[in-house]
This record gives structure tokens, C-alpha cells and sequence, in this order.
């Protein structure tokens, strides 16, 4: 496969709210590395907050990933056109997918058994929502042959699904989900794969509140329509849920997590709070005996090795919550627009 000296790219080049449509350079491959050409990829929480440039973006971006300018994504999938010296693992025409953190491989969490969690984690040099990108050998994941690029696309944001329901056993038993964006989707599908007895969720979206009914959501609410901890409490008997899943990171919602949650339950949380997050301790965690997990990415690599199973099986079909296909670099604006209002399941960016 000839490959040009320049690619079509969305670049984020400014602090401020939008992106830019430019032709880049296609990049150079170095030791260990390989280059994709990328067929599909979607749109992240953290993508939506680099193009709003929003005050997570003006405190992590830069530090967490690099200056301006960027090409912007990192959930994507695609095939290896080319390999960088000492690159054993992959060859030219793999399908791959790609984990986005990588490990040192030498600090002490590393070491211990949680590269996910690594002191010195770095990701790929530049974004992928490009013709081409470049990954090290390590991040790329093969796609089973069952699942199409669109579906090896989110294959990343799936694998964090599995990590948050990898922390506890919801089967035959009550689940809670806060939030119905992508990955709270993804969780109604794993913990109904996982024999849930019934599973709740809330979201202020009506719209994505009828995708999670369709993936197997029981019992569906808005919080601004219904008092949901009441509700869930006169469905439960009083009992509240097994597991909670908080995955919106809105703090009154997490506040109402909690208040929802059974004695000796488990919460496990994903969202990342939008502002200081005060509970009753006493009453919502000890005397409760509650059992709190945090969640950060994927198990490097088991979460992605469950993800296989799962979706190359067809154990689990995500396919119905992949609801908006457009084209990259014709209406990525579109597509960012859809995401911030709600009204989507996951985008995926497509490359004619």
C-alpha cells in the first residue's frame, strides 16, 4: 500500500470552543511503533471537553496529553500498514483497536500487578481522528473477525465498562446505573450478559433513557421528572439496590447514588465528579458497611481480553447503541453537537 506524505486531520489548535479541518503530515514511524490506517473511530466524554475547551480541558489537556496543537480522539480502529523496527507482536494488515494508556512497565504500581494505574502513564504523541495514526506496538489490540470496524471502534470504552463490572457479582441481584451516556449503556448490556435480576437507571435524557430501556433496562427515570430514590426504594421494598454503578459524574446524582444504595451494597464509581463531592459519611458508608471501588480506564490488559469474549461471541451486541455514522471531516462539528446535547447513543466517525 502506497502511503502519501499527507493526511487529512481535525486538529484542535486553539483554546477555545470548535476544532480545525487541515492537512497534516502523515507521521513518521519509529522503533516499536506502528501505523494505522484508521476506518473508524468514536467520540469520548474527554473529546467533547477539548472541543468545548471547558475548564477540565484548560487544566488537563496540555499536561495529561500535549500542547496545541492536536489532532484530536483516541478511540478508533483501523489496519497496520506499516511496522517500526523491532515490532514483533503485529504485522502490515492486522485489524486492530487501541488501548490509549500506557504503562511504564517499572514504577511500583506497575510492578504490583496495576499498570492501568501507572505512576508515569503516557499516551499515543498525537490524536487519531486522522487518515492515518501512530501507536506503539504494546497499545495495539487485534479486532475479532466478527466485529466490524465501527464496533472495534468503542472496543476501548467498552473495555472500562467491563473494568467497573469486573469489582462486583450482580448476578440474580439488583443494579443501578447514574448516567446513560456510552459507558452507562455498555454497563446496562454487561450486567444483563451477567444474569442481573433487575437493572435501573437514571439519566436527564430522555432520549438515551429509551436506548437503555432497549439494551435491557428495567426500570428507566429522569430525575427531573420523578423523585428516582424514592422510587427505587418503593420498588426494592425499602431495600435499595446491590450495586451501584455511578457513571455521570454529576454530584447531586451521586449524592442520590448513595442515598439508593442496600446496606452492605456495592458502589462502584467511574464519572468523574464535576465539583466537590460532600456525603454523609456515617449514614451512606459506614453504617451502611458499603464497599467503594474507583475505576480508572481499563485492567491493562484484562478488561480488553473480557471485551473479545463478549462482543466477538456476540455474547453482547452493541451495535444498537452505535446510533449516529458520519463522515470525519465533513461533519465532525455535527457529530460533537449530538454528543453534547444528549441526543445520541455513541457517534462514530466514519472515513470514506
Amino acid at each position: 500500500m502506497d502511503i502519501p506524505e499527507m493526511m487529512k486531520a481535525v486538529v484542535k489548535t486553539q483554546k477555545t470552543r470548535g476544532a480545525a479541518f487541515q492537512i497534516v503530515p502523515v507521521p513518521e514511524v519509529g522503533p516499536g511503533e506502528v501505523l494505522v490506517k484508521v476506518r473508524a473511530c468514536a467520540i469520548c466524554g474527554t473529546d467533547v471537553h477539548m472541543y468545548q475547551w471547558n475548564a477540565w480541558a484548560n487544566e488537563n489537556v496540555e499536561k495529561s496529553y500535549s500542547g496545541l496543537p492536536r489532532i484530536m480522539g483516541h478511540e478508533f480502529s483501523g489496519d497496520i500498514v506499516k511496522v517500526g523496527e523491532g515490532v514483533t507482536k503485529v504485522k502490515v494488515g492486522d485489524r486492530i483497536a487501541a488501548e490509549t494508556h500506557i504503562p511504564c512497565g517499572q514504577c511500583y504500581l506497575c510492578r504490583t500487578g496495576n499498570g492501568f494505574n501507572c505512576q508515569n502513564v503516557k499516551r499515543f504523541k498525537n490524536g487519531v481522528y486522522a487518515e492515518y495514526a501512530l501507536i506503539p506496538e504494546m497499545s495495539a489490540v487485534l479486532i475479532p473477525d466478527s466485529l466490524s470496524y465501527e464496533e472495534g471502534a468503542v472496543m476501548e470504552p467498552f473495555s472500562v465498562a467491563v473494568h467497573g463490572t469486573s469489582f462486583t457479582k450482580v448476578a440474580g441481584d439488583t443494579v443501578g446505573i447514574i448516567g446513560a451516556g456510552p459507558i452507562g449503556l455498555f454497563t446496562v448490556k454487561i450486567a444483563k450478559a451477567m444474569g442481573a435480576s433487575e437493572i435501573f437507571i437514571t439519566d436527564v435524557s430522555d432520549y438515551r433513557l429509551n436506548l437503555a430501556k432497549k439494551s435491557g433496562a428495567t426500570h428507566t427515570f429522569n430525575p427531573n421528572k420523578v423523585n428516582v430514590v424514592e422510587k427505587v426504594k418503593e420498588l426494592t421494598g425499602g431495600l435499595g439496590l446491590g450495586t451501584i454503578f455511578e457513571i455521570s459524574g454529576n454530584v447531586k446524582a451521586t449524592k442520590q447514588a448513595f442515598e439508593m444504595l442496600r446496606k452492605c451494597g456495592t458502589m462502584v464509581m467511574t464519572g468523574l465528579p464535576s465539583e466537590p463531592l460532600v456525603l454523609d459519611a456515617a449514614g451512606d458508608i459506614v453504617w451502611k458497611a458499603a464497599k467503594i471501588f474507583g475505576v480508572h480506564g481499563r485492567d491493562v490488559y484484562q478488561s480488553w481480553e473480557t471485551t473479545k469474549g463478549l462482543l466477538g461471541s456476540g455474547c453482547v451486541d452493541v451495535k444498537p447503541i452505535l446510533t449516529h455514522y458520519l463522515d470525519l471531516f465533513t461533519q465532525f462539528d455535527e457529530g460533537f453537537g449530538l454528543a453534547e446535547k444528549g441526543l445520541s447513543g455513541k457517534v462514530i466517525f466514519i472515513l470514506q
